[in-house]
């Protein structure tokens, strides 16, 4: 790998840290937002699945032109964008009327959801078009320790914070979009023009010939929903694992950042290990062994009981690891599935509909989690374990169905 490639992958890596934290901060300040906005688990649910829902809009809307425009620019826009959704949910109001201040926030958090939903898209479209396939397991395991680092720095950093300014959740915002500030710095630049997806093309396909072809073609069909059912079968169980944690569990809101720090710090270490594994032993067998070893950590998640704080830890680590151990097979399988060329439009329509999955999997935790009352114990979260094991396993039955049909 070149000095560029290495500072190309570092600043992709930026972006997708601060995007990265900015989305998992709402989950384990869910506790605190529930009781400071006076809302019900479904009600947080929504808060939750509003950026997602909005990032689904957007990722649609990418489909028709991100393919027209140099990469640089396109991801230099939807960064800014991101950016100052992001400070605008810094600087809502914290009116007297609880209903208004939640009003504002959804407001804000659709507002980010319109720009960082095209963000994962252009990233791993950028990754798609440097990095030859036999190189970018490797790539794709540089990029998704922005996860592992948002989990083990980012989220910690932020919820330290709100501990710090005694329960202020507009802190962690404010922290995210002036690091967001300074990575668009650097992202202008440094990160060169990418015109090279632009001038291999024969004939520029229609705005619309990317719809078309997915809507035609069953091997990307089945790509989509693959993604569909990877990512319900994660984001059903994390919305609530804070509330869980803290109200069922007996863990302290001071604690909370210990689990992130830890699964975090252990992904840092398995998400390159596991890159390399994508590239030596390919992505579908490394696919199946992680997805299938995810099944036991989201069920011992979601059934935990009153445990040591070491076993709550433990568990948790292995959840990282699983979690986003088997999203870097599936996303440089993803990158297999469509031809250079049109890459960029398919990856925003899987960026489109992993964000409506990942808004739909809040939602459907939202209506079976139930907590008679506030510090009361959740209830139902078992049965978010189940269907989220459902979904997985639908998802390993599926991707031997997969074909790969590009070779860069």
């Amino acid at each position: 790998m070149t000095k560029k490639e290495r500072l190309l992958l570092f600043i992709l890596a930026s972006a997708q840290f601060t995007h990265i934290v900015d989305f998992m901060i709402m989950m384990p300040m869910g506790d605190i937002l529930q009781k400071e906005l006076l809302i019900t688990p479904f009600q947080f649910s929504m808060l939750v699945s509003a950026y997602p829902l909005a990032a689904f809009l957007s990722s649609l809307f990418g489909v028709f032109f991100l393919d027209k425009f140099d990469r640089k620019k396109a991801l230099s826009v939807a960064y800014l964008g991101f950016v100052l959704g992001t400070f605008s949910s810094a600087v809502v109001p914290n009116t007297a009327d609880p209903s208004l201040n939640y009003a504002l926030f959804i407001g804000t958090r659709l507002l980010t959801g319109l720009f960082g939903g095209i963000l994962g898209a252009l990233v791993l479209s950028i990754v798609g078009d440097v990095f030859a396939l036999e190189r970018r397991g490797k790539a794709m395991g540089v990029v998704s320790m922005a996860f592992s680092l948002a989990a083990v720095v980012g989220v910690p950093l932020a919820l330290e914070l709100v501990n710090q300014f005694e329960g202020n959740w507009h802190v962690p915002f404010y922290m995210v979009a002036g690091l967001g500030a300074i990575v668009s710095v650097i992202l202008l630049l440094q990160v060169p023009s990418m015109r090279g997806h632009i001038n291999d093309q024969r004939t520029k396909p229609h705005p619309f010939e990317t719809i078309r072809m997915a809507s035609k073609n069953k091997n990307q069909q089945q790509a989509l929903l693959f993604m569909v059912l990877l990512v319900l079968g994660q984001f059903t169980v994390i919305p609530f694992i804070t509330p869980y944690m803290i109200n069922n569990v007996g863990l302290s809101q001071e604690q909370i950042p210990l689990i992130y720090l830890v699964g975090g710090a252990c992904t840092v270490i398995s998400s390159p290990f596991i890159g390399r594994m994508v590239d030596r032993f390919g992505r579908k067998r490394v696919f199946y062994i992680m997805a299938s070893s995810s099944i036991l950590p989201l069920l011992f998640t979601t059934h935990l009981w009153p445990v040591s704080l070491f076993i709550v830890l433990t568990i948790s680590a292995t959840f990282f690891i699983a979690i986003s151990g088997r999203m870097i097979p599936a996303n440089t399988l993803l990158t297999a599935v469509v031809k250079p060329e049109n890459r960029g439009g398919f990856m925003s329509l899987n960026s489109s509909v992993m964000s409506l999955a990942s808004g739909l999997a809040s939602v459907i935790a939202g209506s079976i989690v139930v907590q008679p009352g506030a510090g009361e114990p959740i209830e139902n979260y078992n049965f978010v374990g189940y269907v989220a094991v459902a979904f997985t396993i639908a998802a390993l039955l599926l991707a031997r169905r997969l074909k790969e049909v590009s070779t860069n």
